[in-house]
C-alpha cells in the first residue's frame, strides 16, 4: 500500500482492529517465523513470564511481559476511572463509550511491556517496566526478570536501557527485586535530557501536585535516578541514540517524554511508551485528555503527531500498555 492510499483513518482501523485482536486471543499472534509467544491471558493473571519476537531484517524485536495491574486510583485526584482516561469529556459520552467497547468502567487494567531491540551485537530495552522500586504498585507486575530468562536473555547481556519517561510503570525494572543492585549490570541508562533535569531538578512537585495524592510528589522517580546517575546517559529528544534507534520528541505526559524510532529490514517500528496508553481511545480519540498527561493539551499535540508519522510512513507500533503483546 502506497503512502497515498494509506489515509490516517484506514491506519487508525487497521491498527484499532489488530490491537482488538490482541486483546482477545493473544495465543493465535505466533508463528514459527513470525514470532514465539509463550503467554496467555490465563497465563498473565498468575503472573507467569512471557515473550513475544519477531524480526525486522537482521533487527531482532522481543516484546516481554512484566505482568499487569489495575492503575491505583487513590494516588490521583479523580476517582472515576473513566474521567481519568477521558478527562475532557463529557460524562455521558465517555460512559457510553466505554461502555460499548466492553472496556471496564470501575478499574483501569494496564499491561506492562518492555521491549528489547537485539540488532549486530547489541541489545537495547526499552522501559525495564515495573520492578520493587514503587510499592504502590499492585503486585502482579515485576514479571520482567522471569520473562527475560524465558527469552534467554541474561540481564548482564543488556548493553542499553532507554527510558521514554521515568514513571515507575516504566523505570522501576532498573533494580534487582532481591538486591535493589542495577538489574543490568552492565548497562548505561539513556534519557531525555528534559525528562532527567525536570525529575532531579526542583520542577516536579509542583508540577505533579495538582494531579497526585503524594506526600513528597516526585521523590521516588528522583531517588532512582540519582542513585544510577553514574550510568545515566541524557540524550537529545530527537537523535540516533544507537544504531538504528532514534528518539522522537513526544512531549505531554511529562515534559521529557520520548518515542522511539527502530529502524530494520526496511520496516520501521514506533514504539510510543505512553504517548499512547489505551487501545481505543488513543487511536480512536487522540484529542481525549489522558488526567495524568502533565501537559494534557501538549500530550495530544504529541499523539497527533505520532500517529500522522506512523500513517504517513507506513510504520508498526508498539505500545507499553496495550494488551500484549501490544
Amino acid at each position: 500500500m502506497s503512502n497515498s492510499n494509506m489515509n490516517r483513518r484506514e491506519f487508525i482501523r487497521l491498527n484499532t482492529t489488530a490491537l482488538a485482536g490482541a486483546a482477545i486471543a493473544p495465543a493465535a499472534i505466533a508463528g514459527e517465523k513470525q514470532g514465539t509467544h509463550t503467554q496467555t491471558g490465563a497465563d498473565n493473571h498468575n503472573r507467569s513470564p512471557g515473550f513475544y519476537r519477531f524480526a525486522m531484517g537482521d533487527t531482532e524485536i522481543t516484546v516481554l511481559s512484566d505482568g499487569y495491574f489495575h492503575f491505583p486510583m487513590d494516588l490521583i485526584k479523580v476517582n472515576d476511572p473513566l474521567e481519568h482516561r477521558a478527562f475532557n469529556v463529557d460524562p455521558e459520552r465517555r460512559a457510553e463509550y466505554f461502555r460499548s467497547r466492553l472496556v471496564p468502567a470501575d478499574h483501569t487494567p494496564l499491561q506492562a511491556s518492555p521491549i528489547l531491540i537485539e540488532s549486530g551485537d547489541r541489545r537495547t530495552l526499552v522501559d525495564p517496566g515495573i520492578g520493587i522500586a514503587f510499592p504502590n504498585f499492585p503486585p502482579a507486575g515485576g514479571r520482567l526478570g522471569p520473562s527475560l530468562e524465558a527469552a534467554g536473555v541474561p540481564p548482564e547481556s543488556i548493553d542499553a536501557v532507554i527510558l521514554t519517561h521515568a514513571h515507575p510503570d516504566h523505570m522501576g525494572g532498573l533494580l534487582d527485586p532481591q538486591t535493589e543492585a542495577p538489574a543490568f549490570p552492565n548497562a548505561e541508562v539513556l534519557i531525555s535530557e528534559r525528562e532527567f533535569e525536570f525529575w532531579t531538578g526542583d520542577e516536579a512537585p509542583a508540577a505533579l501536585e495538582p494531579i497526585f495524592e503524594l506526600e513528597e510528589p516526585g521523590a521516588a522517580e528522583r531517588g532512582v535516578l540519582e542513585g544510577l546517575e553514574d550510568r545515566v546517559r541524557t540524550i537529545q529528544s530527537d537523535e540516533e541514540v544507537v544504531t538504528g534507534i532514534r528518539s522522537i520528541p513526544s512531549p505531554g505526559h511529562t515534559p521529557g517524554h520520548i518515542a522511539i524510532d527502530v529502524e530494520g529490514g526496511g520496516q520501521e517500528l514506533l514504539i510510543v511508551g505512553d504517548a499512547l496508553v489505551f487501545t481505543h481511545v488513543s487511536f480512536e480519540h487522540p484529542e481525549w485528555q489522558f488526567f495524568h498527561d502533565i501537559d494534557r493539551e501538549e500530550a495530544v499535540r504529541s499523539r497527533r503527531r505520532l500517529l500522522d508519522r506512523a500513517a504517513t510512513d507506513e510504520m508498526l507500533i508498539l505500545g507499553f500498555h496495550f494488551p500484549f503483546p501490544g
